[in-house]
């Protein structure tokens, strides 16, 4: 056997891709995960746009700015309106 062969343990490019992108999903499944837990905050609101703007005014702003970023959304009416629409109100 010669000694003077060394086996390098490289990663192909391909599974590069591969596993960033599972980390992708995951941090994606993540945050999915984080919007569900903000909208159950409405869960239990009656069902009218008034009690739901109520409701929108005491949304925690850490929980504001994530539902912005993850539904894309740039402003408060924008998002109140998407909320609205998720809970068919």
């Amino acid at each position: 056997m010669d000694e003077n062969i060394v086996i390098e343990n490289v990663e192909s490019d391909h599974c590069k891709t591969m596993r960033m992108e599972a980390e992708l999903k995951r941090d994606r499944l993540a945050q999915q995960r984080e919007a569900w837990e903000c909208l159950k905050f409405f869960e239990q609101t009656p069902r009218t746009e008034v009690q739901f703007f109520m409701r929108f005014e005491t949304l925690p702003r850490e929980d504001v700015t994530l539902l912005k970023s993850f539904y894309g959304v740039d402003t408060n009416d924008e998002l109140f309106a998407m909320i609205c629409r998720f809970w068919n109100v």
